[in-house]
């Protein structure tokens, strides 16, 4: 398989490499010289990604799992803040010009809310967008991540304002 992959993303671990590809449509992360399918076959191979000290580690690498490339995890809360209303307020100042995505298309969603990874009883709050449209979620998620068979949840963000038509 090795000669299949193409890495999407190196993340450091500790004094650990994990390397993100995709085969075959499905997320693979490849660790310690093994690959895995599944995150929670990872965590058990590398028990620092149940360290509260990798929280942002774990949580690029659990939202691949889940979503590919399909979420992309935001590593700079401020950052993206400042690109969305950057982003709204072109929209509205040039409304014929065309973008990849148009923000202002979709209901307008409180960004303020977001802030970095944290725990909150049992669980870990971390924000992506979705990368074919732009829109902002949360994410929470259990952490430590004990089983497979856990739940996670996808939450859009507060609405603050209607799209306008």
């Amino acid at each position: 398989m090795r000669s299949e992959l193409n890495t999407i993303e190196e993340i450091q671990v500790g004094p650990h490499l994990i390397k993100l590809s995709i085969h075959k449509d499905k997320p693979i992360a490849e660790f310690d010289e093994e690959h895995f399918s599944q995150l929670w076959f990872l965590v058990q191979s590398c028990p620092l990604l149940s360290d509260p000290k990798h929280l942002k580690e774990f949580a690029r690498i659990s939202n691949f799992f889940w979503k590919g490339v399909i979420f992309r995890y935001i590593d700079s809360i401020s950052q993206f803040q400042q690109y969305y209303h950057d982003q709204i307020e072109l929209e509205r100042l040039c409304p014929g010009d065309i973008f990849p995505f148009r923000l202002t298309d979709y209901k307008i969603f409180d960004v303020s809310v977001m802030h970095e990874p944290h725990l909150e009883d049992g669980s870990l709050y971390y924000f992506v967008y979705n990368s074919s449209n732009g829109l902002p979620y949360r994410v929470v998620c259990p952490f430590p991540y004990t089983t497979t068979s856990t739940l996670v949840h996808y939450q859009i963000l507060p609405i603050i304002e209607e799209a306008i038509d």
